[in-house]
């Protein structure tokens, strides 16, 4: 819980000041926000477990591919229509639990307003232990899992199309807004 209340104090910190989109400043804010939140999550087993069985028939050049833009898309994800959808936006971490297999959970609640309403949101951070520090793989949002989510859906796609279509589509929606600062 430690970890992540610290790497949540400075995404939330590092997000205080509002910058227009094209501004250097803004720029530089998207990478620091995008190294915090990549040093905390694990794309690579949270692209495993999206994948399940698909993952193992999978070239290491398509798995590399995977595990990056699936990261782009998260953190995009998280810059955009992330946690902190706010500066009045509060976390409070309640509890942790920790197995002796390497995996625990942190519970915490959000509490925000976004466009003026009251919004709590009930969320758990499974995590694993890597080496000598916990990482997140999956979160789980009022009982939704995002990994599950995930799975879901591309399960689908690879069924009526193909892996090549899901990484398409995974570059697509990662690079959605990516044009849009560019004009501004």
């Amino acid at each position: 819980m430690a970890q992540l209340v610290q790497s949540t104090g400075a995404v939330k910190a590092c997000l205080r000041r509002s910058y227009p989109s094209w501004s250097p400043e803004a720029e530089m804010q998207r990478s620091v926000v995008k190294r915090l939140i990549g040093g905390s999550m694990d794309y690579a087993e949270m692209s495993r477990r999206a994948l399940g069985d698909h993952w193992g028939r999978l070239s290491d050049e398509e798995r590399s591919q995977f595990v990056t833009d699936l990261g782009r898309l998260i953190e995009r994800r998280y810059l955009v229509h992330g946690m902190f959808l706010g500066p009045d936006c509060q976390i409070r971490f309640d509890r942790e639990s920790v197995t002796t297999r390497g995996t625990a959970s942190v519970f915490a609640t959000v509490l925000t307003e976004p466009r003026g309403k009251p919004l709590r949101l009930a969320v758990e951070y499974r995590l694993l232990l890597k080496s000598d520090r916990w990482v997140v793989y999956d979160l789980v949002t009022d009982g939704t899992s995002l990994l599950d989510n995930y799975r879901d859906q591309f399960d689908k796609v690879i069924a009526r199309e193909s892996f090549g279509a899901l990484l398409r589509k995974l570059r697509q929606q990662a690079n959605e807004g990516s044009e849009d600062r560019a004009q501004e």
